[in-house]
């Protein structure tokens, strides 16, 4: 009994010892697998992204490729090669309507230069005929009594004021009506210059005005007027015009007047002068609203 107690004491700590060491190496084993698989699920997870990475890549290199990716690539390229063409073709077209108005302007240019040759050509004759005719009419004075003489030297002025208008620089308008018809002008005035006008009324009576705007020397604008038939004869004065007024028994009335003459009448206490026509001004009655002709030149 006793040699039992004691084999069973003996073994005791070798079945400890015995236990420990599988614990132990137990433990080791499980240590180094935990690590294994530790160091193991990082990799598999950097792998899979990877995986996922080149896939994409994958995939969208193959875009380029694919039906869709190329389809869109010639609409790209179609799109581009139409708006160059679309380009070329509106230059092309706006180079020749350019060359179609410039080739217009220069035949209107001709026509013009044409229409002006045969007018001057047209003036001129009429220019010499009415020269011939104040001749004649000189002529026949001598052999008339004094009653014809007074009605031939009446019609010779007028033969002769109608000569005043023979001249490219005549300008025609009709107008009718109170509401004023403004004509931009620039002419250059000096002691010599003149202004001619020529009114031709519809009916005799008819009220008319025509007016040239001046610029003075200390640059100050002012009005000079006409005005026949609108029942009075005293000149209009205001502080920036000056209007004479005349009734006349006539339809055709002319006007010659110096115009720095005139000026000095309608504004004597300016120390300046005019140096320039601007503008020219024409009115009519409302009453009579007939056309009136205004023809005038300044020279």
């Amino acid at each position: 009994m006793t040699k039992y107690i004691l084999i069973i004491v003996l073994t005791i700590p070798l079945i400890v010892n015995s236990q420990t060491t599988k614990t132990e190496v137990a433990e080791k084993i499980s240590k180094r697998d935990t690590i294994v698989i530790v160091r193991q699920i990082p990799d598999e997870n950097v792998l899979k992204h990877y995986h996922e990475i080149l896939e994409k890549t994958n995939s969208q290199l193959s875009l380029w490729w694919n039906p869709f990716g190329v389809f869109v690539a010639m609409l790209g390229v179609l799109f581009t090669i139409l708006t160059i063409v679309a380009a070329f073709v509106i230059y092309r077209q706006s180079k020749e309507h350019k060359e179609l108005i410039q080739k217009s302007l220069e035949e209107h240019q001709v026509a013009l230069d044409k229409l002006i040759i045969e007018k001057n050509n047209q003036l001129k004759i009429y220019d010499a005929n009415l020269d011939k005719s104040i001749n004649e009419y000189r002529e026949k004075l001598n052999n008339e009594s004094n009653e014809n003489k007074e009605k031939i030297e009446e019609f010779i002025k007028k033969l002769e004021e109608q000569k005043e208008f023979v001249d490219i620089q005549t300008h025609t308008y009709r107008h009718s009506g109170w509401e004023a018809k403004d004509i931009p002008e620039n002419y250059a005035i000096n002691l010599n210059s003149n202004f001619y006008g020529r009114i031709v009324l519809s009916e005799i009576g008819q009220s008319f005005a025509i007016y040239i705007r001046i610029v003075t020397t200390d640059n100050k604008q002012l009005w000079l007027g006409f005005a026949g038939n609108n029942g009075n004869t005293t000149p209009f004065k205001s502080r920036d015009e000056f209007t004479s007024q005349q009734t006349f028994n006539e339809k055709e009335i002319t006007i010659n007047e110096n115009i720095i003459n005139y000026f000095r009448q309608g504004f004597p206490d300016y120390k300046t002068q005019p140096v320039k026509v601007i503008n020219v001004r024409l009115r009519a009655s409302n009453d009579n609203r007939k056309d009136i002709s205004y023809s005038y030149k300044i020279t």
